[in-house]
């Protein structure tokens, strides 16, 4: 027996896509964005729908602007009025805070008689002074556009007012600082919110920011086995082949069902990586196992072994699953004797052997209490010799193996194991143990067989011909009307003439008047075909007589011909030569 591959434990997950290089983090959330694009579209969708309609449902505010210029009255020299202004700037954020009080606000409730408060007034307000100017902005924010007008310009010359009283005064009592309104509000005519256009982008990118979100959590979080890549990495095994899902459930294997098809060439292929790997041996018997059940390994081993039997050599499958057979169920042939009658001794070989497509099958008979014990009795060790002995390949279907250790027991005594892994249900974790149990039992792993892969565009295009696509009636009429100059209408019976030779008078081009015709074609396609087999029946006739008349001369160039060949026959010692024109 080949002595056991080396196998190199995994981490669990974590500590897997923590060691893992950031070149390989990136193919890996590159390949994932690719497959699962239609989640960042469906984000990108939903968020441009989430802008709209928080746009449609969102109140309209409007927003009036006010201006105010704030000067001092006193001193008439350069000097005094550099001092002047700077004092007023210094004053611009004490005059700004003073906008949002109450001793401003309330006044302009007053006057307006709103109904608020002037707390949630100074919400509404948006004081704004320009760096190393004297200009106060004051921007108002309500649903009524008129109000918002109303409310600015009353907080601008409520303020001037209350800026002037409390400002320090002349000498003479009158006031230092002068305000004076520069930009009246006016009603504005557009609201300043919501802005429909930018909610569309921004609910756009967040919608592209959720998807990816999405995929590369997905992709954290799954921690199946989801590609080659992944499950060579897992494993550290050779990957021998890649099996398609299937569309549709088949009534019989895929090798039996649709032999041309892509999934059926992925067996092919294992078959082949089969050969390389047992190349120093003229025989090999092996289990094919999985790590959880309905990975599909029995149907592996179903269309494998009938794989195997397209060549010369004898094959047979043994169902070693003693706790849930299917093999039986799977061919139809009947369960009552088979691996378990064998082993107790109640039927011999030669009579539990069943014959299936080309395949030897052995089921696996009734269910033993003790499953686990019979597989590693004496009798099964000899039973592996016998059948070792008198095939080529013997194919062991055994159950999986996080569940019973029954497949490293039959594994053991044979050339090694195959295991299948179901990129849908199989987790990493999963299949690392798998790989682990199998080392730790002194079993060497042949491969792995990456089960239900999504098809690729076209895979079985190579092996299949290009089916032409069946043309509609309506085209087929069409296009023969195309090649016809006119397609033919029943004419009334023309007057006989008195001419020689009993011709027929020809019909003049002019007498058919294509309007009707098309009105005819287009309410009754029937008609139309059958006037013009009338029509091709009428030209074959005629094309009869012209060969008729024709056969004269045919014949007196055919004597000629012969004339002319027999005479060169005879100049060239009876080697004709080709001439042009012929």
């Amino acid at each position: 027996m080949p002595a056991p591959a080396r196998h190199i434990p995994q981490a669990p997950l974590t500590a897997e896509a923590g060691s893992s290089t950031p070149t390989a983090a990136q193919h890996q959330f590159g390949a994932a964005l690719k497959r699962f694009w239609y989640i960042v579209a469906i984000g990108a969708v939903a968020g441009l729908a989430g802008g709209w309609g928080l746009a449609q449902v969102a109140t309209p505010v409007y927003t009036a602007t006010s201006s105010l210029y704030f000067s001092l009255n006193f001193g008439g020299s350069a000097n005094d009025l550099n001092q002047g202004s700077t004092y007023t700037q210094n004053q611009m954020l004490s005059f700004a805070q003073l906008a949002e009080s109450a001793l401003v606000l309330q006044p302009v409730i007053d006057q307006l008689d709103l109904q608020t408060t002037p707390a949630d007034l100074g919400d509404s307000i948006a004081v704004s002074t320009p760096q190393n100017t004297v200009i106060m902005q004051l921007s108002v924010s309500s649903p009524d556009a008129q109000q918002a007008a109303d409310i600015a310009n009353a907080v601008a010359a409520t303020l001037g007012k209350k800026v002037e009283e409390i400002a320090p005064k002349s000498v003479a009592g009158a006031p230092t600082v002068s305000v004076r309104t520069i930009q009246t509000a006016v009603k504005p005519d557009t609201p300043s919110s919501p802005n429909v256009r930018l909610n569309l982008v921004a609910g756009f990118v967040i919608g592209i920011l959720i998807g990816v979100l999405a995929v590369v959590l997905r992709e954290l979080l799954d921690t199946r086995v989801r590609s080659a890549e992944i499950a060579s990495r897992v494993t550290g095994v050779p990957m021998l082949a890649q099996i398609q899902r299937l569309r549709r459930r088949l009534p019989s294997p895929i090798l039996l069902a649709d032999p041309l098809s892509s999934a059926a060439e992925g067996y092919r292929r294992l078959r082949s990586s089969l050969e390389f790997v047992s190349v120093d041996s003229d025989r090999l018997a092996f289990v094919v196992t999985s790590s959880i059940e309905d990975e599909g390994k029995s149907l592996v081993s179903l269309n494998l072994a009938l794989t195997l039997t397209e060549g010369d050599r004898r094959v047979l499958l043994v169902d070693a699953d003693l706790r849930r057979p299917t093999l039986a169920d799977a061919t139809g042939l009947p369960g009552g004797s088979g691996l378990t009658s064998i082993l107790v001794g109640r039927v011999a070989l030669a009579d539990a052997v069943q014959q299936w497509n080309g395949l030897d099958v052995i089921t696996s008979g009734p269910i033993p209490p003790n499953p686990s014990e019979l597989l590693s009795s004496r009798a099964m060790a000899d039973f592996i010799a016998q059948v070792s002995h008198d095939y080529d390949v013997v194919v062991f279907d055994t159950p999986p193996m996080t569940a019973v250790v029954d497949a490293a027991i039959v594994a053991r005594s044979l050339e090694g194991a195959l295991v299948v892994a179901d990129r849908t249900r199989v987790s990493r974790q999963q299949l690392a143990q798998t790989m682990d149990l199998l080392e730790k039992s002194g079993v060497h792993i042949l491969g792995l067989v990456l089960n239900r892969v999504a098809p690729t565009k076209s895979s079985s295009s190579y092996y299949r011909p290009a089916a032409a696509s069946p043309q509609s009636r309506w085209r087929r009429l069409t296009m023969r009307r195309a090649r016809q100059s006119a397609p033919p209408l029943p004419l009334p019976p023309l007057p006989a003439l008195p001419m020689e030779d009993e011709e027929l008078a020809l019909v003049p081009e002019d007498a058919v008047d294509d309007a009707p015709l098309d009105e005819e074609f287009d309410a009754d396609l029937s008609l139309a075909e059958a006037d013009a087999d009338a029509e091709d029946a009428a030209d074959g006739a005629a094309d009869g007589a012209g060969a008729a008349d024709g056969a004269g001369d045919a014949a007196a160039r055919g004597r000629t011909d012969m004339d002319d060949e027999d005479f060169e026959l005879a100049n060239t010692g009876g080697t004709p030569e080709a001439k042009p024109g012929r």
